[in-house]
C-alpha cells in the first residue's frame, strides 16, 4: 500500500478534499507533531482488510481443530 503523510492540521483544514481524493491502494498516515497517530484508507480497502482478518481467524480455527483431532 502506497503511503502519504499529512498533518492533523491539513486534515482539519482540508477534510472534504482529502476524503474525496482517497483512492484504493493508498493510505494517508496522519501525523501529530511528526508522530503517526492514525491512518485513513478508502472504504474498499478497509473491507478487504476486514475480510482478510475474518478469513485468517477461520483458517486458524480450522488448523487448531485439526491439531486437536490429531492429538486425540
Amino acid at each position: 500500500m502506497k503511503e502519504k503523510f499529512i498533518s492533523t492540521n491539513e486534515l482539519a483544514n482540508d477534510a472534504s478534499k482529502i476524503l474525496k481524493n482517497l483512492t484504493a491502494g493508498e493510505g494517508l498516515v496522519i501525523l501529530r507533531y511528526s508522530d503517526p497517530v492514525g491512518v485513513l484508507i478508502c472504504y474498499d480497502d478497509y473491507k478487504k482488510i476486514q475480510n482478510m482478518e475474518l478469513n485468517q481467524v477461520h483458517e486458524c480455527k480450522a488448523c487448531l481443530g485439526a491439531i486437536k483431532r490429531n492429538k486425540a
